[in-house]
């Protein structure tokens, strides 16, 4: 029987959480005012517009600058956020309660697949009436 951490769940939620929290690091360290070292490549306004520099407003508990920037910020933030709970959250959880996993698995699926949409759906799709 192979080590828990060596679990494919576990090795996935792991490298998520770490991408989760190395975003909220990025959008704490940059503000909006100093500027990104990722930089649009395409022409035009387009409904990520803002995003980033949204995101770091929200870092820092400015809301309404935040939603200056960039209106679906907010639900994008939230995703972040509640997705880095998670990860830890059902990590501990599929460590703990090796008889729940497979349940916890379709769980966290089903949930992290609607918040996905929640978050993102907006955005893209007001992006798709725009073009």
């Amino acid at each position: 029987m192979k080590p828990v951490w060596r679990e494919p769940y576990i090795v996935c939620n792991t490298f998520f959480a770490g991408v989760l929290a190395a975003m909220l690091v990025y959008f704490g360290i940059f503000s909006s005012v100093t500027g990104y070292p990722v930089h649009a490549v395409m022409q035009g306004q387009l409904t990520s517009t803002g995003l980033q520099r949204a995101l770091s407003e929200l870092m820092r508990g400015n809301v309404a600058e935040a939603l200056q920037f960039n209106n679906y910020s907010v639900g994008i933030f939230l995703f972040i956020v509640v997705q880095l709970v998670m990860r830890v959250s059902f990590g501990a959880i599929f460590v703990f309660h090796a008889d729940k996993r497979r349940r916890l698995i379709l769980v966290d699926a089903i949930i992290s697949t609607l918040l996905f949409l929640c978050a993102f759906a907006p955005m893209a799709i007001r992006q798709m009436l725009s073009n």
